[in-house]
C-alpha cells in the first residue's frame, strides 16, 4: 500500500461517518427533553433513555467485531446501516417509555456495527506511518458532526416536533448506506486457523485483550464527558446561558478541528505526550469553568478546549492501540476501543442524572473534573511513563 492518503475510500468512508455522527448527536441532545415531555421521564429516567443507546452499541461492537474481517468489511458495513435505517422508522411510532428503550437499544447496536465497521476501513486504508495525521483529518467529519447535529437537533425540536429530529435519521442512514455501497474496499485474506480462530466464542476472540487498559482510560475520560453532551440544555435551562448553549457544540468543533489538524502529525514525529497530556489539561480547565461561570463569552471559550482536549485524547489513544494490533485484529481492536468508548458515554447519563438530582448540576460537573483528571493518571501509569521513558532514550542515542 502506497502513501495517499486522500483516497475516494478514505473520503467516501469519512461521509459516511458524518452522516451517521450528525443523527447520534442529533438525537443524544433531544432524547432527554423527549422523553421528559412525551413521558414525563425523570432525570434518571431520560439519562437512561440517552444512555440505553450507547449499550446497545458496546453490547454489538463485543459479539460482532470480530466477524468483521471474517464476514467482509464492506458487507457487515453496509448490514449495520440497512438496519439503523429501518429502526429509525421507529422512533415515529413510540408510544410509552419502555418502547422508547427498546428502539434506542436496537439503534445503538447498529449505530455499533456500522461505527465500527467504517473504523476498521479506515484503519486498513490510511498508511500505517501516516496513521496519526490520518486519523485527524477522518475524525474531522465527526468534529463538523458534533457541531451541525446538536445544532440541528435543538433548533428541530424547537415547540416539541420531534418528528422533524426523527426525520434527520432516515435521511442521514439512507445517504451512509449509499456512500457504503460505493466504496471499493481492501479486505483481509484469512488463514485456515485465523478463520477458526475468528469462529470461536472466547473471551480473547472478542476482546483485543492488550487494548483494553487504554480504552478503559478513555471509557472513564468520556463518562466525565457525557453529562455534558446529555444535560446541557437542562443545565443551561432558564440561566443567561440557555441562548448560547445552542452554539456551544459549535464552539466545541472549533477547537476540535484545530487540533485534529495539528496534532496528528505531532504524534506521528514526536510521540504522544507532548500533546495528550496538555489534552487532559484543557479538558480538566475548561469542565470547571463550564460548572461555574455564568458569563456567556467564558461559557464558549470552555466548549472551545473542551473541544480541543476531547479530540486528542480520543484519536490518539486509537492510534495507540490500532498501532500495537495485527492487520486481521483490526476489527477487534476498534470494536474493544470504541465499546470502551461507548460504556463509560452510556453510563454516565444514567448514573450523573442520579448524582445531579442529589447535588445538584454545578457539583456534579465539579465531580467529572475529578474523575477526568484520575483518568490522566491513568493514562500516565500504563502507556505515558513508558512513551516518556522511551523518548528519552531514543534522544539520548541520537546524541
Amino acid at each position: 500500500m502506497g502513501q495517499e492518503l486522500f483516497t475516494k475510500n478514505f473520503f467516501l468512508d469519512t461521509g459516511a461517518c458524518f452522516c451517521c455522527t450528525v443523527n447520534y448527536f442529533v438525537l443524544l441532545i433531544t432524547i432527554v427533553g423527549f422523553s421528559e415531555t412525551e413521558f414525563g421521564a425523570s432525570a434518571g429516567e431520560a439519562g437512561l433513555a440517552a444512555g440505553i443507546y450507547v449499550i446497545g452499541g458496546l453490547l454489538s461492537r463485543l459479539t460482532l467485531g470480530k466477524y468483521i474481517e471474517l464476514v467482509g468489511r464492506k458487507r457487515m458495513l453496509v448490514i449495520g446501516l440497512l438496519l439503523a435505517f429501518a429502526i429509525s422508522f421507529a422512533y415515529f411510532f413510540v408510544n410509552s417509555l419502555a418502547m422508547l428503550y427498546a428502539v434506542r437499544f436496537i439503534h445503538g447496536m447498529a449505530y455499533g456495527i456500522s461505527s465500527t465497521g467504517m473504523s476498521d476501513i479506515i484503519a486498513k486504508i490510511i498508511p500505517a506511518t501516516r496513521r496519526g495525521e490520518g486519523l485527524g483529518y477522518y475524525y474531522l467529519g465527526i468534529t463538523a458532526a458534533s457541531a451541525i447535529g446538536p445544532m440541528l437537533g435543538l433548533i428541530l425540536a424547537e415547540g416539541t416536533n420531534f418528528n422533524r429530529v426523527f426525520t434527520v435519521g432516515v435521511v442521514m442512514y439512507a445517504v451512509a448506506a449509499i456512500l457504503a455501497l460505493m466504496m471499493n474496499v481492501p479486505e483481509e485474506v484469512l488463514t485456515e486457523e485465523q478463520k477458526r480462530e475468528a469462529k470461536r466464542f472466547n473471551f480473547s476472540n472478542l476482546i483485543q485483550v492488550d487494548a483494553l487498559p487504554l480504552a478503559i482510560t478513555v471509557m472513564i475520560f468520556y463518562f466525565s464527558y457525557s453529562g455534558v453532551l446529555s444535560f446541557i440544555a437542562s443545565y443551561t435551562e432558564g440561566t443567561n446561558l440557555e441562548e448560547v448553549a445552542t452554539y456551544y457544540y459549535l464552539a466545541v468543533s472549533c477547537g476540535t478541528f484545530i487540533s485534529r489538524l495539528t496534532t496528528g502529525k505531532i504524534y506521528d514525529r514526536k510521540g504522544p505526550n507532548i500533546i495528550i497530556i496538555p489534552g487532559y489539561i484543557a479538558f480538566a480547565v475548561s469542565m470547571t469553568v463550564f460548572a461555574t461561570t455564568t458569563v456567556p463569552a467564558l461559557f464558549m471559550v470552555a466548549g472551545f478546549f473542551m473541544g480541543y482536549g476531547i479530540s486528542i485524547i480520543f484519536s490518539i489513544c486509537q492510534a495507540i492501540v490500532v498501532s500495537r494490533a495485527p492487520p486481521h485484529r483490526y476489527g477487534v481492536t476498534s470494536s474493544t476501543f470504541s465499546a470502551m468508548n461507548d460504556l463509560g458515554t452510556g453510563l454516565g447519563p444514567s448514573i450523573l442524572g442520579v448524582l445531579a438530582a442529589t447535588v445538584g448540576f454545578r457539583d456534579m460537573y465539579l465531580w467529572c473534573v475529578a474523575i477526568s483528571l484520575f483518568s490522566l493518571c491513568l493514562y500516565w501509569t500504563i502507556h505515558g511513563r513508558k512513551a516518556w521513558k522511551e523518548s528519552r532514550a531514543k534522544h539520548s542515542a541520537s546524541q
